[in-house]
Formats: C-alpha cells, structure tokens, sequence
C-alpha cells in the first residue's frame, strides 16, 4: 500500500496530461504581477505545459518510512523509470531488492530475497485502479481532493512545495496530508511526503533526474525465474498460487 500511495502521487505528476495547452507563451508561476490564487492556476497549466512533452524519466530515490510497528525508521533506496504512458517501474536495491513493474493493467511485484512474487490482473476494473493509482488523472483532479497551499521561496534556485489537506473524510482515512516538492525549473517531484490514515509516514527523495533521455529497451522486462514462488491475482475471483 505505501509504494501505491507513493505512485499515485508521483503518476499523477508524470503523467502527460490531456487538454495541455497550445500556447507559445510558456506559463511563468514566478511571475511577480500573480496573486497566490492566480500563482496556483499558473504552477498547474506549467505543469500541464512540461509534462505534454515528458516521455521518459529515471531518477534515483531514497524512501524513508516510520510506523508504530517499526522499532526505527527504516530507509530504502532504489531506482525509479517511468515512460509514457503507462509504464512504472521501482527497483529497489537497498536493504531489501524488490522489483515493482506496472505495465497497463498488470502490476507484478518481485521479492528477490525470499524468492516470491506477485502478478495482479486488474482485468475489467483497470480503469478504477489505474485512476487509484494516478495513471490516468491529472494534477487538477488531485486539487479536486485536497486543499493545496503552495509556497514559493524568493530563490528561485529553490523547489516549490504544494502542502495538501483532504477535503473529505473518506480520503482523509487513507492521507492525513502530502507534501510534494517541485523542481524548479523541471516541474518534476523531487520530494514527497505523506501521512497515511493510521499515521504512518512515508517520504521520498529524488535525485540525478534523467527526462527525456531515453530508457534502454528492457527497463520494463521482468523476467521471473522458475524457482520464484508466484501468485496471479485476478481481481474478479480469488487468488491462486501458479507455481
């Protein structure tokens, strides 16, 4: 659930969005003559403007999670590659290697250390989930769900930060508040932070940004060995272990 709710986020600004403007005139969120309600507008149409254009991106990441049930906080680093427009994939590679690959309507999960992994169909209910999970929205239906307060420092050299507040019980149950930060020149996340329903914190840092660069051919090939214990989850009838 922590790695979906991470992705949710982060698809929803990755994403190429639909209705991105035409325009030559690139939307300036910088620009002194803005009140902080016209600031906000201008960010999201930046964002729809950049974003149109992304088709590929990899960066490094650092997760950091702390929980009740955790004696510490536990931190996790690993690689991230997206490619438009349905294609996810998260490597971990410290502590623990796991495998995350979401490819149109199948996620599939590798836990390279115990020999087990996991392939969800999600079938009839793709457009539900994918919506869930952020690989079909935009960042103005986020806004539908939360109230944002965006801070922009006077260095531009400095990130963006959105701080968002649910709405609505029913999405405060799942997240009390997420912070994203944005690169300043990019638009891209380069740092979210969230707190989950039961206050379970989960952050994550990105670094060494790579867009538009080019992914090489098997970034989204998983290849499972045969000695891996895997289960195929359909989401219209119940689990069953394959092998």
């Amino acid at each position: 659930m922590t790695r979906l709710l991470a992705l949710a986020a982060l698809s929803l600004l990755t994403t190429p969005l639909l209705g991105a403007p035409s325009e030559v005139d690139v939307p300036d969120p910088r620009s002194s003559e803005l009140t902080a309600g016209e600031r906000l507008e201008v960010l999201v149409e930046r964002i729809r403007y950049e974003h149109d254009r992304l088709t590929t991106l990899e960066a490094n990441f650092k997760q950091l999670k702390e929980s009740e049930l955790l004696l510490e906080p536990v931190e996790a680093r690993g690689v991230f590659s997206f490619a438009a427009p349905d294609r996810v994939r998260w490597e971990y590679v410290e502590p623990d290697p796991i495998s995350m690959l979401i490819q149109g309507d199948v996620l599939t999960t590798w836990y390279k250390d115990i020999a087990q992994a996991e392939k969800i169909y999600v079938g009839k209910h793709s457009q539900r989930v994918l919506e869930y999970l952020g690989a079909s929205s935009s960042l103005a239906q986020l806004l539908e769900y939360f109230d944002v307060r965006l801070f922009t420092p006077q260095d531009a050299a400095k990130p963006f930060r959105l701080e968002l507040t649910p709405r609505f019980a029913r999405i405060e149950r799942k997240v009390r508040q997420m912070d994203i930060w944005l690169h300043p020149e990019l638009y891209l996340p380069i740092r979210l932070r969230y707190v989950e329903g039961n206050g379970d914190l989960t952050e994550y840092d990105f670094s060494d940004l790579k867009v538009n660069a080019g992914l090489p051919a098997d970034r989204f090939d998983l290849e499972i060995p045969d000695e891996v214990d895997l289960r195929e989850v359909d989401l219209s009838r119940p689990a069953s272990s394959l092998r």
